[in-house]
């Protein structure tokens, strides 16, 4: 029977006793999707699952995505992405710490993903952890005159723009002319209401800002770092320890997150190795 609980953790839910290897019906399905648009976070536990099944399951969350970087899409199921620090890709820096900063899936586009989910397959016994912050409660605990002053302003959003993280631009992973032309400037709400919920929310202050549009740079840049750093302090943020067989699931409309860095593996205790999954749209049981 399905059960759902806090986690240990300032945010963020737990689900035991769901088997989804097999069709879970519509009223758990909707238990899982009201927990995690309450919660941000939803680990699902000990589950066993072919790459078949998790895209199933995948796909009842919304229109799974495929990676900008398609280089690095997993042969035969282009949804999927390997993560971690087993595989050969993995063997390049970029691309197995390519995720260790704090950002929010696919706010480069003009329909960003709705959810993020990593389905742990290996397991370091230390380290590996993917960092959460909760951009509910960030945007909740801002001042009266913080959330009018910013209520109302449109954020420029570029891939690999970094923005808070100084004025350089990160090294840009895109491979080629045609990732490049994938992924032009676009506009987000910085107190973004959610698509299914309304509750507002920081929305990816951190990753992708390059602006803010009727604002001089250097004004957008201090107020982007100033909001990054309220977001980003300990009371807002969980950092996940993956067990084999979590499938962990977080909104995307309401966190950040980033990975923390890791060494290619040695042996079964150092090797981590997840697949991800992420959507866009909304939940096939929301209407």
């Amino acid at each position: 029977m399905l059960s759902i609980n806090r986690l240990d953790a300032p945010f963020g839910v737990e689900a035991t006793g769901v088997d989804l290897a097999a069709e879970c019906d519509e009223p758990t399905m909707r238990q899982l999707v009201d927990a995690l648009h309450e919660n941000r976070l939803l680990v699902i536990r000990e589950q066993s699952l072919s790459k078949e099944a998790y895209l199933r399951f995948g796909e009842r969350w919304g229109t799974p995505h495929p990676h900008v970087l398609d280089h690095l899409r997993m042969p035969g199921y282009p949804a999927l992405l390997a993560v971690g620090n087993t595989e050969v890709q993995h063997k390049k820096d970029e691309v197995r710490n390519g995720a260790v900063f704090w950002h929010t899936d696919q706010s480069y586009e003009a329909e960003p993903a709705s959810a993020t989910m990593l389905y742990a397959i290996k397991t370091p016994e230390r380290g590996g952890e993917t960092l959460i912050a909760d951009m509910v409660a960030a945007y909740d605990a801002l001042s009266g005159p913080m959330k009018a002053r910013i209520d109302d302003l449109q954020v420029v959003h570029l891939y690999g723009a970094a923005s808070g993280q100084g004025d350089e631009r990160i090294a840009s992973p895109l491979a080629n002319q045609q990732q490049i032309e994938q992924v032009p400037t676009v506009y987000h709400r910085l107190a973004r209401p959610h698509p299914v919920t309304g509750r507002k929310a920081l929305y990816a202050v951190a990753g992708t800002p390059s602006g803010i549009v009727g604002m001089a740079d250097a004004a957008a840049r201090e107020l982007l770092a100033e909001l990054k750093a309220h977001a980003l302090q300990d009371r807002f943020i969980y950092a996940h320890k993956y067990a084999v067989g979590d499938v962990a699931i977080w909104d995307t409309s309401s966190t950040l997150h980033s990975g923390k860095a890791i060494d290619f593996a040695t042996d079964a205790r150092d090797s981590r190795l997840l697949y991800r999954i992420s959507v866009k749209g909304r939940p096939k049981v929301c209407h």
